[in-house]
């Protein structure tokens, strides 16, 4: 199965099997990125999705499939907050959440996005697009803050090596 821009959702069936989307429900898919999952799981039932992203690129994505989609809706935000972004868009029932957390492969694809091992490009890093690179913080942080950085959200013990 491919989707847009030739994006397989690897986990497809399996996502599928467990969401067991039925006819009414409302499924979130906190990840949005390509909207692969999110059009599988439209196409298997007469359901409503929520898509959440922050990534500008995903969020346009978002906004070309609701036009096509009425069964749809792209929300701009963090999965962190989505208790907030539902009530905000006064979603208060959901039956059920898929989340695909990491890189994507437009991400990665994008060398100016700053996520590519393969080819050369800004070092960004950046989700959202908006905030400090990873270039800002490696080039004005102090050893101490980057050790911190890479011990709590990289899991790297020895960071103060």
């Amino acid at each position: 199965m491919t989707d847009i821009d030739g994006h397989i959702p690897v986990m497809m069936t399996e996502v599928l099997e467990t969401l067991a989307p039925k006819d009414g429900d409302i499924i979130v898919d906190g990840t949005f990125g390509g909207g692969g999952y999110t059009r599988h799981i439209l196409a298997s039932a007469d359901c409503r999705v929520i898509g959440i992203d922050r990534d500008p690129d995903a969020v346009a994505r978002g906004r070309a499939l609701e036009k096509e989609e009425p069964r749809f809706q792209m929300i701009e935000g963090r999965f962190g907050d989505i208790k907030t972004l539902l009530e905000n868009h006064d979603i208060g029932r959901v039956d059920g959440f898929v989340l695909d957390i990491g890189v994507s492969s437009f991400q990665l694809d994008q060398a100016a996005r700053g996520f590519s091992f393969m080819q050369d490009g800004p070092l960004d890093m950046r989700m959202s697009q908006s905030g400090e690179s990873a270039a800002d913080i490696v080039n004005t942080y102090d050893e101490k803050e980057i050790a911190d950085i890479l011990y709590k959200y990289g899991d790297e013990r020895k960071s103060r090596r």
